[in-house]
């Protein structure tokens, strides 16, 4: 009987463990997802660069242009544009290429147009793109060898470009293309080198004379607050749960 009764008696602390080790393996868990959300929306909350984007861009005579990006300005407001742009060989006509910028408000109908010079009526403004020779390097193309070597040009355009007046006070998209008109005309696609391009767009806050930029476009106003919620409220149940395990840890020890 007492061989049984230590049984029935281990048995019973077997039951009485379960639940709190399950509980507590399960609260380590919740905090470690919890902690893991507050990094990530600390991290989220820090301070970044603008929105910056990078890609290859190559014209022929049937596609004259090229989308580098779309981004949101807010209302009477300005973006800060940088645009590096790397030519793998010479770009021998670049007398009609260009650098546009068109809003949403002409954007639909830029889409229904064919031609190139048809499209570029509806431009808010344009910028030349005038390549400097940088110097025979190694070709870092996809599918090339160590050994292989190119001519690089490069074009850098640094500009501020302005809301369009007598509109509607709203936020707008800006599109950002590279095209060339003349290639509609010429044909000499095998003559038209890679461009490789990195673009970096700030959106315009304030007034006139106190204006700074920041890296978030306009239609992402409101995630700050967003985040800085999400990284209180994952702090607090943090907070809750390490009170928890702490006094489970603390009411198991006899």
């Amino acid at each position: 009987r007492t061989r049984w009764g230590k049984t029935s008696e281990r048995a019973s602390s077997t039951k009485f463990c379960c639940p709190r080790a399950l509980e507590l393996v399960i609260s380590s868990k919740m905090m470690a997802h919890c902690l893991t959300m507050v990094m990530l929306a600390a991290l989220l909350l820090l301070p970044c660069d603008a929105k910056f984007k990078s890609g290859k861009a190559h014209l022929s005579g049937v596609k004259t242009e090229a989308t580098l990006v779309k981004f949101a300005v807010s209302a009477e407001s300005t973006a800060r544009l940088d645009v590096n742009i790397t030519s793998y060989g010479m770009y021998e006509n670049e007398q009609e290429l260009r650098l546009r910028v068109y809003t949403d408000d002409e954007w639909p109908q830029v889409r229904k147009k064919t031609l190139c010079r048809e499209k570029i009526q509806f431009a808010q403004t344009s910028y030349p793109i005038v390549f400097d020779y940088k110097g025979m390097e190694r070709d870092d193309r996809p599918g090339k060898k160590k050994t292989d070597r190119v001519e690089l040009y490069t074009a850098r355009i640094q500009r501020v470009v302005h809301m369009p007046r007598a509109r509607k006070v709203r936020n707008r998209y800006f599109y950002f293309i590279v095209d060339d008109c003349s290639l509609e005309r010429s044909f000499h696609d095998n003559k038209i080198p890679d461009m490789f391009y990195n673009i970096q767009v700030m959106n315009g806050r304030g007034g006139k004379m106190d204006m700074t930029f920041e890296h978030l476009p306009a239609d992402e106003d409101g995630i700050g607050f967003l985040l800085l919620l999400n990284l209180l409220l994952s702090g607090l149940l943090t907070l809750l749960l390490f009170y928890r395990l702490a006094k489970s840890i603390g009411g198991g020890v006899h």
